[in-house]
C-alpha cells in the first residue's frame, strides 16, 4: 500500500474528510504554481484581478509540486482542505475520492463548459461521467532542445529518428565539456514516469490498457528500455537527475536535450538568467521516432482546478465558484497560461491574437500533434504503479537487472497492484 493510499485509507476509516477550510479571507487556493518563483507573479495578478472584479479576497498557499498530492491528504484528514485547487491531470481519479469535491457540470452546466472551453482540455477534467476539474492551462509533454548547445556540438538539423538523436548526443558529449547530452529523468518516481513512457509509446509499446490489463511485458517495452540503459551505458544521460535539475541544466545550457510541458520556456528563461532573450534557444521538437515516417507521439498535460463545496448544494454564487469561474475568463487565460508558455483551456483566449501569434506555441503544437493518455498515473492505484515502474527502471539502469529482467518484474507488480485495485488480469 503506498503512503498516499495508507492516507486515503486512514482518514476514511476515521470518518474525518471534510470540505472548506477557516480562513480570514473568503476562499483559499492551493496550488504547486505559487511556490514557483517563476510563476508566483503571475498568481498574484490572478488574485489581485479577481479581488478588484469581485470584493472577495483569496488565501493563496503554495505547495511544491512533488508534496501536492500528500499535503492534499494530510489536509483532508486535519479538516483544512483548500477551497479551490491547482492539480495535474493525472491525479483527478485519485482526488475524485474526496468528499466534497464539486462537480462543476451541476453549478455551471454542460452547455456553458462546452461553449467555453477547447474539447479535448474539457476532457482531461471528466472522471466517472462527472465534471470534477477545469482546465486552467493545458499542453502536453514533449521535447526541447537547446540551440546554443546544438551550434556548439556542429549540429545543424533537429534529428528526427532514435538513430539521428543518439548520433547528436555522442557529438554533444565529445565537444561540449562537462555537459549531460539528454537531461533524461533518472530520479523521482513521477519524472522517470513520464520519461519511461514516452520512449515506450514511441517504441510502439503500451504499460496498461484502458480496461486496466497490464500490457508492459512485451518486446516494445524491452526495446525501450535497453535504448535507454544503452544511452546510460555510453554516459549520454546521468544519473540523479530529476525534472527540476534537467531545467537548470538545458537553462545553464549544458544539456542538449529533455521532456518537459510546454511551460519549458518560462522555466529555461527563469533558470538561464536572461529572460525573453534566451527564448532563440529553446526549441520545441518531435520526440524521435524508431523509424522514419513513423508518427511521434507526446503525453497528455494540463494543470487543472478542483474545488470543494462551501455551500450544499454549491452554487455559482459561493465565492470558490465565481473565483473559479473568473479563472475561466479572458483576462485570465489570456495572461496566466501565456506567461506560462502553455495553451489556454478556453476557446475564446486560444483565438486571441496573443495566443494565435505566439510562434512558440504554435511550433509545440506542431510538433505535438498525438498527445497520448498517461496510462499508469490516471489510476486510483497510480502512485504505487509509478514507485513500481520507477524503481525497475531505475534498477535496470543502474545496472542492477538486465532490461528483460526488469519489464518483466515490473509486469508482474503491477498485475498484483491492479489485481488487488480489482481489475481482472
Amino acid at each position: 500500500m503506498t503512503k498516499i493510499t495508507k492516507l486515503m485509507a486512514t482518514a476514511l476509516a476515521a470518518g474525518i474528510f471534510t470540505v472548506g477550510a477557516a480562513q480570514a479571507a473568503d476562499l483559499s487556493w492551493m496550488g504547486y504554481s505559487y511556490a514557483e518563483d517563476s510563476a508566483k507573479p503571475s498568481v498574484d495578478r490572478i488574485i489581485d484581478g479577481f479581488t478588484t472584479k469581485t470584493g472577495l479576497t483569496v488565501e493563496p498557499i503554495g505547495t511544491a509540486f512533488g508534496d501536492m498530492q500528500k499535503t492534499m491528504f494530510l489536509r483532508a484528514r486535519s479538516k483544512t482542505l483548500p477551497d479551490v485547487a491547482q492539480i495535474s491531470e493525472r491525479w483527478l481519479p485519485m482526488f475524485s475520492t474526496l468528499p466534497g469535491l464539486v462537480d462543476y457540470n451541476e453549478v455551471f452546466g454542460k452547455d456553458y463548459l462546452a461553449q467555453t472551453y477547447a474539447p479535448e482540455a474539457l476532457a482531461m477534467g471528466q472522471f466517472n461521467g462527472k465534471q470534477y476539474a477545469l482546465p486552467l492551462m493545458s499542453g502536453s509533454i514533449g521535447m526541447v532542445a537547446n540551440q546554443a548547445v546544438l551550434t556548439q556540438a556542429g549540429i545543424t538539423e533537429l534529428p528526427k529518428t532514435v538513430e539521428e538523436f543518439k548520433a547528436d548526443l555522442i557529438k554533444v558529449r565529445d565537444t561540449v565539456p562537462n555537459s549531460v547530452p539528454y537531461a533524461m529523468a533518472t530520479k523521482n518516481n513521477s519524472d522517470i514516469l513520464v520519461d519511461f513512457l514516452m520512449w515506450a509509446y514511441n517504441f510502439g509499446g503500451h504499460v496498461i490498457e484502458p480496461s486496466g490489463k497490464v500490457v508492459v511485458d512485451s518486446d516494445a517495452s524491452r526495446q525501450a528500455l535497453t535504448f535507454l540503459v544503452d544511452l546510460m551505458n555510453e554516459r549520454l544521460v546521468a544519473p540523479e537527475i530529476g525534472r527540476p535539475d534537467a531545467r537548470r541544466l538545458v537553462g545553464q545550457s549544458a544539456a542538449a536535450f529533455y521532456l518537459d510541458a510546454p511551460q519549458s520556456r518560462a522555466f529555461l528563461r527563469s533558470f538561464s538568467g536572461q529572460d525573453k532573450a534566451f527564448d532563440v534557444n529553446v526549441k520545441p521538437m518531435q520526440v524521435p521516432v524508431v523509424h522514419e515516417g513513423d508518427e511521434a507521439v507526446s503525453i497528455q498535460w494540463a494543470h487543472l482546478i478542483i474545488s470543494f463545496a462551501q455551500s450544499n448544494p454549491p452554487t455559482e454564487k459561493d465565492p470558490n465558484m465565481q473565483f473559479v469561474k473568473y479563472l475561466g475568463d479572458d483576462a485570465v487565460q489570456t495572461q496566466f497560461p501565456v506567461e506560462q508558455s502553455a495553451l489556454p483551456g478556453t476557446i475564446s483566449a486560444r483565438a486571441n491574437p496573443v495566443v494565435a501569434d505566439d510562434a512558440y506555441l504554435t511550433a509545440w503544437a506542431q510538433n505535438n500533434a498525438h498527445p497520448q493518455v498517461n496510462e499508469v498515473g490516471t489510476w486510483s492505484n497510480g502512485g504505487e504503479l509509478t514507485e513500481i515502474l520507477a524503481e525497475e527502471v531505475q534498477a535496470a539502469l543502474l545496472g542492477q537487472k538486465t532490461p528483460d529482467e526488469a519489464i518483466t518484474s515490473m509486469s508482474q507488480r503491477m498485475a498484483a497492484s491492479m489485481t488487488k485495485a480489482g481489475f481482472a488480469q
